[in-house]
């Protein structure tokens, strides 16, 4: 390994980045970054729809768009230009009602956007349909998972960040067995980490191994 076993066992966990556009690992999900892009400078559509499922990133997206809004479904405020909405599926009635008029309300002033996302797409929505309709008035985007590949690179950017460094070994055993959504990779890496810390070992294809097992045991 090219770091020192000193450095390997003083591994130091780090806070998340911030959720931005710019840290979004973009995979084959291009055209909708851009999409993305545009909306926060107050261009293209007024609605966009994001669906995927959980763990490929919509929540990410959706606190790079919003990254102070606190509310599940908020009330339109003349001063913000910005909405998200994520989980559509699981709003309750009173939730669905807010968010039918809040894209009343978004789609009354030209400069306001909103962004909402579900784990399917919103023609199979099992919702009231005047709030289904008015989630197709825009664009609407399949989030994808990262390729094996892409969820590698990922994970090794991600790594080094903490200082943590692979032979060649560890990351072909890496791009052949990381887990492609993101929520799980950063929860591998976390645990990976934890792993070596508490048991002062080495990070080793054993310990991969042996982490993984844990990570997916416990889903």
């Amino acid at each position: 390994m090219n770091a020192q076993p000193t450095e390997q066992l003083l591994l130091n966990l780090v806070e998340p980045e911030a959720p931005t556009l710019d840290n979004f690992r973009v995979g084959s999900n291009a055209e909708l970054l851009a999409a993305l892009r545009d909306c926060k400078k107050g261009q293209g559509p007024q609605f966009i729809y994001i669906w995927g499922p959980p763990g490929s990133g919509r929540s990410h997206l959706l606190r790079a768009i919003t990254p102070t809004q606190r509310m599940r479904v908020p009330e339109y405020d003349e001063q913000t230009l910005f909405y998200t909405v994520d989980n559509v599926e699981r709003l309750d009635d009173e939730d669905l009602e807010r968010l039918f008029f809040l894209m009343n309300d978004v789609r009354s002033h030209p400069q306001a956007r909103i962004v909402c996302a579900g784990t399917i797409r919103p023609a199979d929505l099992e919702i009231r349909d005047d709030v289904k309709t008015r989630l197709m008035w825009g664009l609407t985007y399949q989030l994808r998972y990262l390729s094996a590949d892409e969820a590698g690179e990922e994970f090794l950017r991600l790594a080094h960040e903490r200082g943590i460094e692979f032979d060649s070994a560890q990351r072909r055993w890496i791009e052949a067995r990381c887990p492609r959504d993101m929520r799980g990779l950063r929860r591998f890496l976390d645990a990976v980490d934890e792993k070596a810390v508490r048991e002062h070992r080495r990070i080793t294809t054993v310990l991969l191994d042996a982490t993984l097992k844990d990570v997916l045991s416990k889903n």
